[in-house]
């Protein structure tokens, strides 16, 4: 079924993103990006005998739950938004991502050092939020 032209030519439609969405569309980047990390050192954990291997596994265990939690929150959110993400090109120590917010398309240009320092971040916070009672 086609789209109404009053909803093609809705002027709406082609505003740039809201500070919300940038945050939405910077989270579907780097939460995925955490998670491989979490789960990379998860099984790291489990191939190296260390006394209190226990308590670090589970501690990841807890985090890459609540991370594929906050995940599948997200994608919906973007869903819900209309907003697409998807990697366009990784060249010079840069990776782009070109995103579409409801007939707003642009590229999102991040060096590997911000990547690397945003997911540092957001497992540090993860982290915090285990050992911090509600």
């Amino acid at each position: 079924m086609a789209m109404p032209l009053t909803e093609l030519n809705e002027p709406a439609l082609h505003y740039p993103p809201s500070i919300e969405d940038i945050q939405l569309i910077q989270e579907s980047i780097v939460l995925p990006l955490a998670l491989i990390v979490v789960e990379r050192n998860r099984r790291e954990l489990d191939r190296k005998a260390r006394a209190l291997r226990s308590i670090f596994a589970r501690a990841a265990d807890l985090v890459m739950m609540q991370m594929k939690a906050d995940l599948t929150l997200n994608t919906r959110l973007l869903i819900r938004s209309g907003i697409t993400v998807c990697k366009d090109s990784s060249s010079n120590g840069n990776v782009s991502y070109r995103y579409n917010c409801r007939g707003f398309e642009e590229t999102a240009a991040y060096s590997h050092e911000y990547i690397r320092n945003e997911i540092n971040r957001r497992i540090s916070a993860y982290n915090t939020g285990i050992f911090t009672k509600p």
